[in-house]
């Protein structure tokens, strides 16, 4: 099958650019020819993009550069200030993350796209309690609510729902489409902590204003004319992964990972 002229041109970036960042990873070995006897040497040759390979074979190599060489999914997630620091001076339980974020496709064009996050507080763990037995519990939680056949959408919009219940670490922030939208992830949050819902504690807002998902007209922001900032935008976003931060540790533990990227996940769904 004949080369595409577009990977030629991929592969010659790759090897203008990325090739460049590898050189220098290795920068005390000369050249890139293969010598098995010095595991050094192996593994340059391993993650060099070569002129004549092919699109699954760069991939592959790029993955290794990342992930087995540089280890980019080991290091430590980046607060503003040193973590360990920030985390001694704000004692908190273990917290669990999921992350959302709208699918490419659904994208407004030159808008990032939506995102969402939420958490909760392993109240009745600390450091020295939580335990790996304890978070593949919490992992296999929230893949049983999060995924099934297919990872769970969140529908943004205008309506806040705000849902407390303290003795399950939840203190919720829900922006939803409407209020049986945002009652949905609610549920789906009780159901991974294990709580009964409550009515008494849900209060539900609805501001008269509509959402902005792609107002017109720019701003100048630092010298620049900018697009306009949205408010509250209407969208779908779609569960990627779930993190567990811990108090004493650099780097957080990746319960659920739906979308490949992070190889020490307890669960691949």
């Amino acid at each position: 099958m004949a080369v595409s002229r577009n990977w030629l041109n991929q592969r010659s970036f790759l090897q203008q650019t990325y090739n460049a960042e590898v050189e220098e990873w290795f920068a005390d070995i000369a050249g890139s020819e293969l010598d098995n006897s010095d595991p050094r040497v192996q593994t340059k040759k391993a993650c060099f993009v070569e002129p004549t390979d092919s699109q699954n074979m760069a991939l592959i190599k790029l993955m290794t550069f990342r992930y087995t060489v540089q280890q980019v999914h080991l290091r430590p997630d980046v607060y503003g200030i040193e973590s360990i620091p920030f985390q001694e001076n704000v004692s908190f339980r273990p917290q669990v993350t999921l992350f959302f974020t709208q699918d490419a496709s659904a994208a407004v064009p030159d808008r990032r796209r939506i995102e969402g996050q939420i958490s909760f507080r392993l109240v009745n763990e600390t450091s020295a309690t939580m335990t790996k037995a304890k978070a593949q519990n919490i992992a296999e939680a929230i893949r049983d609510a999060m995924v099934g056949t297919a990872p769970f959408v969140w529908k943004k919009g205008k309506y806040k729902l705000i849902y407390k219940d303290p003795e399950f670490g939840l203190n919720l922030n829900i922006m939803a489409l409407n209020e049986t939208e945002g009652l949905a992830v609610v549920q789906k949050m009780i159901t991974i902590v294990g709580a009964s819902y409550n009515s008494d504690l849900l209060r539900v807002s609805e501001p008269k204003k509509e959402s902005e998902t792609n107002p017109s007209g720019t701003v100048l922001v630092f010298e620049k004319q900018r697009k306009q900032r949205r408010w509250r935008p209407t969208g779908n976003v779609r569960f990627r992964y779930a993190l567990l931060t811990i108090h004493g540790m650099q780097n957080r533990i990746t319960l659920v990972d739906t979308t490949s990227a992070y190889l020490d996940a307890l669960i691949w769904a």
